[in-house]
C-alpha cells in the first residue's frame, strides 16, 4: 500500500493566525493518548495530501524527529477563496479499529425517461483497521432501467473480512443508498380571490320637498 506522508512544523502560538495563514495552513494534530499539538502547512503540500488521501486513508505526518499517522478529521474553509483556514488531524492507533464516515461515489448514467436518480446516502459510516478503511465506495447505476430500482448497502463492494457496516438499529442493508424515483411536476396551488360585489343602494333617498310660496294679496 502506498505511504502518504507529508511535513509539518509547531506554529509559534505568540503569532497571530492571520500572519501565518498568508504563507500556511493552520492545524492541529489530536488524538486520546497525546495532547493536541498546533502545526502548521504549506498549503500547496497540503492539497497535495488532501487530494491523494481525502477524509478516509491514513496520511503520516512528519514533526520534527517523530511519524504520526493521522486521518484528516476536519477542514474549515474561507467561503470565498476556498483556502483552508484550519485543519484537524485526527491521530490514530494502526492496530486498534476505528469509525469513519466513506463517501459515496456514483458512477454512471440513467436514461429513464421521466425519471431521476436520488443519492439517499451520500457517506456511510464503517469501522476498520486504518489501514484497512476503503478510499470509497463506488456504485454504478447503468444497470438501473426502471423507475422504483434502487442500489442498497448489500449492493456496495468492500472486503467484509476487514470492515464492517456501521448501521442504525432499525437499519439493514438492504436499505437504498441510491433509487430510481418518478418526476412529479409540482401543481401550484392557487388560492381563491374574495371579491367584494358593490351595488346600487336598495332605497334611494327621495330628493327634499321644496315648499311653494304663494304671493300675498294685496
Amino acid at each position: 500500500m502506498l505511504k502518504h506522508q507529508a511535513t509539518v512544523c509547531k506554529r509559534d502560538l505568540s503569532q497571530s493566525l492571520k500572519a501565518i495563514r498568508r504563507d500556511a495552513v493552520v492545524a492541529n494534530i489530536y488524538g486520546p493518548k497525546i495532547d493536541s499539538i498546533p502545526v502548521q502547512m504549506d498549503y500547496k503540500e497540503f492539497d497535495n495530501l488532501y487530494n491523494q488521501v481525502g477524509e478516509s486513508t491514513v496520511a503520516y505526518l512528519k514533526l520534527d524527529k517523530k511519524e504520526y499517522p493521522v486521518l484528516i478529521d476536519e477542514v474549515q474553509r474561507n467561503p470565498v477563496t476556498d483556502l483552508p483556514l484550519h485543519v484537524v488531524f485526527r491521530m490514530v492507533d494502526l492496530k486498534e479499529k476505528i469509525t469513519a464516515a466513506i463517501p459515496v461515489e456514483v458512477i454512471g448514467e440513467i436514461d429513464i425517461p421521466e425519471a431521476v436518480l436520488v443519492v439517499v446516502k451520500d457517506e456511510i459510516e464503517v469501522e476498520a483497521l486504518p489501514t484497512d478503511l476503503p478510499e470509497k465506495f463506488e456504485l454504478s447505476v447503468s444497470g438501473l432501467t426502471e423507475i422504483g430500482q434502487s442500489l442498497t448497502l448489500a449492493d456496495l463492494s468492500y472486503d467484509r473480512s476487514k470492515v464492517t457496516l456501521v448501521l442504525d438499529e432499525d437499519e439493514e442493508e438492504t436499505a437504498p443508498v441510491v433509487l430510481i424515483q418518478e418526476v412529479k411536476e409540482e401543481v401550484e396551488e392557487v388560492e381563491p380571490v374574495e371579491t367584494e360585489i358593490i351595488g346600487k343602494a336598495e332605497t334611494e333617498e327621495a330628493p327634499a320637498e321644496t315648499a311653494e310660496t304663494k304671493p300675498e294679496q294685496s
